[in-house]
């Protein structure tokens, strides 16, 4: 019976400790975004070049569609919307069927952008793929099992938190 305490225990710490490497992961990524990043020359936020290839993968998406597929507020999706208008990048055009929407779609010059990024993203895939040289294909789809378990935890954790 104790030899399966131990078993347990152990394992609740390794759990512990996958959450503080989770956490660690998070406040890099969240560092990352916080930077302003070079494109080939072109200058902008992670928010900002996210939008941009939001935009370029679904020409015609409305406002309230990217508000919901980034779990941000419409007024937030608005403000970074108008940034990439007032650059040149983002063109609005009045929904035929809803008046009251836009379609959003990328101007010749936010193509260009779009593109790099594309390349950007691409090598950046490409270098973290090959730093996974020695992880096997099994590793990675129990990584992918793991992730989705978490986060559906922390799913529930929003939701209970959005509660109070």
């Amino acid at each position: 019976m104790e030899n399966r305490m131990d078993q347990k225990d152990t394992r609740y710490q390794s759990f512990c400790k996958a959450i503080d490497i989770l956490d660690d992961g998070v406040a890099l990524i969240n560092a990352y975004d916080a930077l302003l990043h070079d494109y080939d020359g072109e200058k902008m936020y992670q928010a900002e070049s996210q939008m941009i290839k939001a935009i370029g993968s679904h020409q015609g998406i409305t406002a309230a569609q990217l508000a919901e597929s980034f779990g941000k507020t419409a007024s937030a999706c608005s403000q970074l919307i108008r940034k990439l208008k007032n650059k040149g990048w983002v063109q609005q055009q009045r929904n035929p069927v809803n008046s009251r929407e836009y379609n959003l779609f990328l101007s010749q010059e936010g193509k260009k952008f779009f593109e790099k990024h594309r390349k950007f993203e691409e090598a950046c895939y490409q270098r973290t793929f090959k730093m996974l040289g020695d992880v096997s294909e099994a590793d990675l789809q129990t990584y992918i099992r793991i992730q989705q378990c978490l986060n559906r935890a922390f799913a529930l954790d929003v939701e209970e938190s959005r509660m109070l």
